[in-house]
């Protein structure tokens, strides 16, 4: 009896999730997971490495009382660590490098920081070229789009992952300069062979 109490009261739990809205919320997002580890150059293994190596060293960096990591993007690829973002000041960018250098794992680090502010409409106009940029990548059905994560800062664009031939990685940067009209790429984009 009390199974029976403990079945019924997970599938209303399950119940008002999926009517809650949630449920599609989670199935897209598995969605989007599957596909991404089906098209990802990197093996699951790899990929699993760089996620928690990601996640370590942004935890390390939003731990640090002198590091203002909240405008610190981290990316891993095969253990290569990139931070890209801006930040205040010379020694915090220095600081931000430093300690990604610590994390067990990390092959390298690709220091990418810009030092500077960034206002509001500055702000705005990232994320609008951002949104921009992803969408032309998504909207080519030759570029694995969901592969590369787009970053922009004060009107750079920073594009990091992995490709499966020199092709893709030649149209990804013709596609995002097309939309991008004259910001300045940066290219960490790596082939898998």
């Amino acid at each position: 009896m009390k199974i029976g109490v403990q079945l019924l009261l997970l599938l209303l739990g399950f119940s008002f999730f999926i009517a809650s809205g949630c449920g599609p919320a989670i199935v897209g997002g598995a969605t989007i997971a599957t596909y991404k580890g089906t098209t990802d150059e990197r093996t699951i293994g790899q990929m699993m490495d760089d996620s928690v190596l990601s996640a370590n060293v942004k935890g390390k960096l939003l731990s640090d009382e002198l590091v203002d990591a909240k405008n610190i993007d981290v990316d891993v690829v095969n253990g290569v660590v990139y931070l890209v973002g801006v930040v205040e000041s010379d020694s915090t960018r220095r600081m931000a490098g430093d300690i990604a250098r610590t994390i067990e794992g990390v092959r390298h680090v690709e220091n990418q920081l810009s030092v500077g502010r960034t206002t509001t409409g500055q702000a705005f106009k990232d994320l609008y070229l951002n949104s921009k940029i992803k969408t032309f990548l998504m909207k080519d059905p030759d570029i694995k789009s969901l592969n590369i994560d787009v970053d922009t800062h004060q009107n750079v664009i920073t594009l990091t992952g992995t490709v499966g031939s020199k092709t893709e990685k030649e149209k990804i940067l013709s596609v995002t300069k097309d939309a991008s009209d004259s910001a300045r790429i940066v290219d960490n984009i790596m082939i898998n062979d």
